[in-house]
């Protein structure tokens, strides 16, 4: 009963997610044009640190940002649900919510993990020096933590919010601020140290760095610090969201 309840949430947002091809294309297309755009305007700045490929830097923050902010649509999608009175329908239904949790969380972060594939394998033909084949599980599993802690991050503030207005406020304080004091797109090393700091205290910073030291060997923490810190509070975020989703009532 659980894995059916959990496979046929997912294969209704499959259906919904490719019917929709105009949202996959954009997904893919503009992190390419983020990864062109820094990479011929800032490439001058960090070979002049002593670096060699800002092309080959930039790919790892823009396949984790991409991965977070597909993740980030499971709110939209919830709120969504909420205003369009579907969600009534499955919270009424006779199966537990933990089971309905556990298939919009997976679904939303296979989404970002498929869109955040799909442009690590485009690059990987852009940039020869990119050998992430030899690092896929590693890979992976960032991609993985990057995904499923900011979907259910997502879907806290979306049980949380009564609207699109309100969920579009919070997100606009949120997805710049993770993503432009994470280290993505400039060496941390050469921040100001109050940047620094933040970037410590910044999730997506240690995904950031998890995926960039699969892709080119070089890292700001230690790959058992980064894995550590991503995976503790993505489990202390699924439980916050748990509790969220258990509480949620249907209204009207």
């Amino acid at each position: 009963m659980a894995l059916r309840t959990i496979y046929i949430l997912r294969w209704r947002e499959v259906k919904r997610f490719f019917r929709k091809k105009a949202r996959l294309f954009g997904s893919i297309g503009q992190p390419l044009l983020m990864i062109f755009a820094f990479g011929a305007g800032f490439s001058w700045m960090f070979e002049a640190t002593g670096q060699e490929d800002y092309f080959t830097f930039v790919v790892a923050g823009v396949v984790a940002v991409n991965t977070m902010m597909s993740s980030f649509g499971s709110g939209f999608e919830l709120i969504r649900d909420k205003e369009f009175w579907f969600i009534k329908e499955y919270l009424v239904a006779p199966v537990k919510r933990i089971h309905l949790m556990i298939g919009k969380t997976l679904w939303w972060a296979s989404i970002g993990m498929f869109q955040g594939g799909i442009l690590l394998f485009i690059c990987s033909f852009l940039w020869l020096s990119i050998d992430w084949l030899s690092n896929i599980l590693l890979v992976l599993l960032f991609m993985l933590g990057i995904a499923v802690l900011f979907s259910a991050f997502s879907m806290i503030f979306a049980s949380l919010v009564p609207d699109f207005q309100w969920f579009q406020i919070v997100n606009s304080f949120l997805i710049m601020p993770l993503m432009m004091l994470s280290w993505a797109f400039y060496p941390l090393q050469t921040a100001a140290p109050w940047m620094q700091i933040v970037a410590k205290c910044n999730p997506l910073a240690y995904g950031v760095d998890g995926i960039r030291r699969a892709l080119t060997g070089e890292s700001y923490f230690s790959i058992g610090i980064d894995f550590l810190f991503l995976w503790i509070l993505l489990i202390v975020m699924l439980l916050i969201w748990a509790c969220c989703f258990k509480r949620m009532k249907v209204e009207g």
